[in-house]
This record gives structure tokens, C-alpha cells and sequence, in this order.
């Protein structure tokens, strides 16, 4: 199974040059990836969030995301965004559900050899839901709904991979850092999950825990590089 990933482009109309973000390169970015990863035959591809950012003009959002949506939809590959912390500036999960016409996590989805979970961390503390708008980035939770659900779709022989927009490698700077990242850290050393694939962290990071990598890519956004790969599960 080959999965293309690519996180964070944060594709809107404006540039943030002291931050080195050029959020309105994405477009072009994206273009580039999917045709890359329809020329390799993945079998689909994963934002691993942040889809989209506020434009200079807010009405423009909605504009903004269904054009994004449009050319990602364009190369007939199964695609599923994440849904990270950026994409609630403008969005409800259902508004960005119809727009990107995926499907919103949680879920799952079982091969003959692996299991692939997807969570929403998009939850304060205590477990409630980002609201539209309404957003505190570094108070980010994983409810106990997900979580009770994470340790029954892990206890499998299959190889686990997890697949979230926010972090747990509690190496990374902690504003990033899922509030409970630990118990969801400690569900997954009790299974054979393989590799944990995260964004939110703008400059990456590759970290090994245990028998557990827990791999963050590169945001999409930032500068003159375009970060986009390939996992092969074999």
C-alpha cells in the first residue's frame, strides 16, 4: 500500500514573510505532489491538516477551499484531509467534510496486514470540540471516546499505523503537544503499532520512542521547499 502525504500548506491568498510562510504557493505545491503521486500509483493521500487558512478577505475562504479541493479532486485519487487547528478558523468538521468531499476522523481503514487509524485531537481539554472560530491551539485533547476506540482498533497482530494533525512525540516543543499525549503514548507501546505520522510542527522532526517512530513532516507552507512523500506499507 502506498500512502502520499503533505501537511500544512495552508493554502489561502496571503504571504507572512516574517514567518517565512507563503501560504499562496500551496496551490502550486499541491499540484506538484498530486501529479508526483499519481505518476507513482499511490492508492491514496493523506493532508495531515491544515488544508487551509484564513484569506486577507475571510468571505474568500470558502472560495479558497473549494478551488484547493477542486485540483486535489482532479487527479481521481482517494484523498482524506485531517483536520487541523487552522482549518476551524473559517469551517465546521461538516462544512470542510462537503468541501474536500472526504471523510473526517476518526476512523479506520484495515488492509490484509495493516491497520490504519485516524484521530481528531481538535478538542480542549475535557473533551470539548473546537468550535468554528473559536480555537486555542495549544490546548488540544484527545477525548476519551477516541481514546477508549484507539486501544480496542490497536489490539490487532496487524502492524498499527496512527495518522493525526497534531502531536505526541513529546520531544517536540510542548505548545504543540497533545494535552494527554502520554496515555495515548502508553495505549500504543501495548500494541504493534509501527509509526505514528503527525503535522502541526512546522519544521519537522523523526523521533524513535521504543519500537514506535514517530515521524512529523515538514510543513508545505514554509519557504521555497515543497515537502511531499511517500509511505510504502509492505
Amino acid at each position: 500500500m502506498k500512502i502520499g502525504l503533505f501537511t500544512d500548506p495552508h493554502y489561502s491568498d496571503k504571504i507572512i514573510p516574517s514567518d517565512n510562510r507563503y501560504h499562496s504557493r500551496s496551490y502550486d505545491k499541491i499540484s506538484e505532489a498530486m501529479s508526483y503521486f499519481k505518476d507513482e500509483n499511490v492508492d491514496l493521500v493523506v493532508c495531515l491538516g491544515d488544508l487551509t487558512d484564513d484569506c486577507i478577505d475571510i468571505n474568500n475562504n470558502k472560495e479558497a477551499l473549494e478551488k484547493i479541493s477542486d485540483l486535489i479532486n482532479s487527479f481521481g485519487i482517494k484523498f482524506y484531509s485531517l483536520m487541523g487547528n487552522h482549518d476551524y478558523l473559517s469551517f465546521t468538521k461538516e462544512e470542510f467534510n462537503e468541501y474536500t468531499n472526504g471523510a473526517y476522523p476518526p476512523f479506520s481503514i484495515e488492509t490484509e496486514k495493516s491497520m490504519l487509524i485516524f484521530l481528531d485531537c481538535n478538542y480542549e481539554v475535557g473533551g470539548k470540540p473546537y468550535q468554528k472560530r473559536n480555537v486555542d491551539w495549544i490546548n488540544t485533547f484527545l477525548p476519551k471516546e477516541q481514546l477508549d476506540n484507539l486501544k480496542k482498533k490497536s489490539k490487532t497482530t496487524k502492524d498499527v499505523y496512527v495518522f493525526l494533525h497534531q502531536n505526541i512525540d513529546p520531544t517536540i516543543e510542548q505548545n504543540h503537544v497533545v494535552k494527554n499525549a502520554k496515555e495515548i503514548r502508553d495505549i500504543l507501546n501495548n500494541t504493534n503499532t509501527k509509526m505514528v505520522i503527525q503535522g502541526h510542527f512546522h519544521a519537522g522532526k523523526d523521533t524513535l520512542i521504543g519500537k514506535i517512530r514517530y515521524y512529523t513532516l515538514a510543513a508545505m507552507c514554509v519557504g521555497e521547499n515543497n515537502p511531499y512523500e511517500i509511505l510504502e506499507i509492505l
